[in-house]
Formats: C-alpha cells, sequence, structure tokens
C-alpha cells in the first residue's frame, strides 16, 4: 500500500455515509421526537480535536435553524468548570460529539455534568458504544475507519447535526431537500481533489495556510487547517474570515494560500477581504456557492451550488481541506495514514 492510500480511500468513501444517514432517518427522528420531547435553556455541544471543530459547526447550525442559545466547546473545559456552563436550576442539553466512544476527555466531561440536575446528554457518533454513557443517542451507521485521520467520521457527524439542527427547528423541507446527497457529494469531491492537487503541483513554494469562514463554516474552516496540520505537518491557521485583518495578516506573502470556505451572508465583506490579501501576495482559493462570480481576486475557485444554504453544503466545504493535506503529505514524502504522535482516540492513562 503506498504512502496514504488508507486515508485517501476512506476520504472517498464520505458520500456512502451521508446516504446511510439519509437511509436511517426515520430512526433518528424517533430518538429526536423524545429528545425534544421536553425544552432547554441551551444545548452545549462538545468534543476534543476535530469533534472540537465539529462543536463549533453544530452549535451555529442549531442557534442558526431554531432560536435555541447553543454553543461548542472542548470537553476538557466542561469537566473543569462544569457550573459555569450547566449550573444551578438550568435545563442544558449535553451533546458529546465522539468517533470512538472510549476517548477519556469525552467520557470525564460526560460523567461530570449528568452529576448535575437538569442535565440530559444526547450522543452525535459513530460509536454505538456511546449509549452506555448518554441518555440518548443518534448515529451515523456507516463511518468505518482505519486510518487515524478523521475524514468520513467528521463529515458524517456535521451532516448528522445539520438534519438534528432542521429537524428540531421544525425545518423538515430543508431534510427533503438533501436526498441527492449523496450523488452531489459525490461530484464534488472529486473537484476538491482535482483542484487540491492543481494547486499543491503548481505552488509548491507555498509554506502558510489559512483557511477562513464565518457562521457555520468556522468551525469548517478550523477542521481544515487541523487536517493539513495532522496529515502534511504543514503550518497552518483558521480564523473567522474578517478577523484576519486584526493582527494575523502581517504573515502574508507570496507563499501564503488562503482558502476561504464562502458563505452566501457574508459575500460582501469577504470579498473585500480576498482582494486586500491578493495586494499583499497571497494565493487564494475561494469555495462556495457561484464562487466565480463572487471572488474575483481568487486565483482558484471551487463552485460548490445545487441550491443549498450555508448549513446544507457544510459537510461538503471541507473537502477541499482533507485533500489539500493529503497533496501536501504526498509531496512531503509523509504517509498521512500515520500521522505523527497520534492515534484513533486519546485515552489517557490512569484516569
Amino acid at each position: 500500500m503506498k504512502n496514504s492510500e488508507l486515508t485517501y480511500r476512506e476520504m472517498y468513501g464520505q458520500p456512502e455515509s451521508f446516504q446511510a444517514i439519509n437511509d436511517s432517518l426515520e430512526d433518528i427522528f424517533k430518538v429526536l421526537d423524545k429528545v425534544f420531547a421536553e425544552d432547554y435553556d441551551e444545548l452545549i455541544f462538545t468534543g476534543c480535536g476535530t469533534s472540537l471543530y465539529l462543536a463549533q459547526a453544530s452549535a451555529h447550525a442549531f442557534a442558526s435553524a431554531t432560536g435555541t442559545p447553543a454553543k461548542g466547546m472542548c470537553c476538557s473545559e466542561l469537566y473543569y468548570f462544569p457550573e459555569t456552563y450547566v449550573g444551578k436550576g438550568r435545563k442544558v442539553l449535553v451533546l458529546p460529539i465522539t468517533r470512538k466512544s472510549y476517548t477519556t476527555e469525552v467520557r470525564m466531561a460526560i460523567d461530570k455534568v449528568r452529576s448535575f440536575e437538569g442535565v440530559k446528554t444526547l450522543a452525535i457518533t459513530c460509536d454505538p458504544d456511546s449509549a452506555a454513557y448518554n441518555d440518548f443517542m443518534i448515529l451515523s451507521p456507516e463511518t468505518a475507519e482505519d486510518s487515524v485521520i478523521m475524514t468520513r467520521s467528521f463529515t458524517s457527524m456535521v451532516y448528522l447535526a445539520v438534519i438534528l439542527a432542521f429537524y428540531a427547528g421544525g425545518h423538515w423541507e430543508k431534510i427533503e431537500a438533501m436526498k441527492e446527497y449523496r450523488k452531489e457529494s459525490e461530484e464534488f469531491l472529486k473537484a476538491a481533489d482535482h483542484m487540491a492537487k492543481r494547486i499543491v503541483g503548481e505552488h509548491p513554494e507555498l509554506n502558510l495556510f489559512i483557511t477562513l469562514g464565518q457562521g457555520i463554516n468556522y468551525g469548517i474552516a478550523n477542521e481544515c487547517m487541523n487536517k493539513m496540520k495532522e496529515m502534511s505537518l504543514s503550518n497552518s491557521e483558521a480564523y473567522y474570515t474578517l478577523e484576519y485583518r486584526h493582527g494575523p495578516m502581517s504573515l502574508v506573502d507570496d507563499r501564503t494560500m488562503i482558502i476561504l470556505l464562502g458563505n452566501e451572508d457574508t459575500v460582501d465583506g469577504d470579498k473585500k477581504l480576498l482582494e486586500e490579501m491578493k495586494r499583499y501576495g497571497a494565493v487564494i482559493l475561494a469555495a462556495g456557492a457561484k464562487a466565480g462570480q463572487c471572488y474575483g481576486a481568487a486565483d482558484y475557485t471551487l463552485e460548490l451550488d445545487y441550491g443549498y444554504d450555508s448549513l446544507q453544503k457544510a459537510a461538503m466545504i471541507g473537502f477541499i481541506g482533507q485533500m489539500m493535506g493529503y497533496y501536501l503529505a504526498e509531496a512531503k514524502g509523509l504517509n498521512a495514514d500515520t500521522p505523527r504522535h497520534l492515534s484513533q482516540a486519546i485515552v489517557i492513562e490512569g484516569e
């Protein structure tokens, strides 16, 4: 097996994972009917590493679709400071997001918050064993990964979280509109693959990779950053798009790549930011609906239309970060299947 072949194959399993969720919607809705038979003051989505970025995206999706306050945070914060988030007299639904049920910090955080009256938990997971320590569970049923790197598990749980948000918010028409997601994601995955290979081949000088996004795309941008860092040991960072002006842009030069995950609600601000970064010498890729039309400063564009809003697109738009990580690793002769120092789940001995 050549370097990174396992990860590459699993990336191409993502459309299948989306379809498996669509095929199990009836079971998912039955669980959600039980969960939301009562009201909550707030939802807290939590995870570690990649799942933290998923929690950030999921919280935005839920708050946007329902109007109920939601936040995303890491499990360690919830473990050490539970009173700050699930304090006395509050009804809170905590949603741990995990590929593997035995990640130590997830179990520690959930065990801690479940000791508070008024807290219930709903796992968003790829592992049915998560049922053992949660009140409820919704499952991405077709996400088996042998690679250390999270790819199809991440995007399938983004998809699952968006379905959750739409269902809880009564936006059933948006769920129905995603029935062809497998076919559309296959098409966009191939486009992202081709684009990433082209960029890495045409720009061997690049040494800093910046991913930008607003709204739900901020969490996705963080995961794109993480994929490039994990898979290829590249210097990568992620920011809310307009925050990049406030200090970090000092690093931009002609060896910097800016990847914009475009949002239909932020085009004007994003467009001006990209024009400024282009003047400083950056190589720019813009992904999103009508990207070629909206972002004239971009050197490369990835069109992601299908009539979807930013929440519906979220599970797909991050494909570009995965593919960039893969081709950067290949260019460096690294094996993304076995990234340095990492394992599938972090288990802390003695806890």
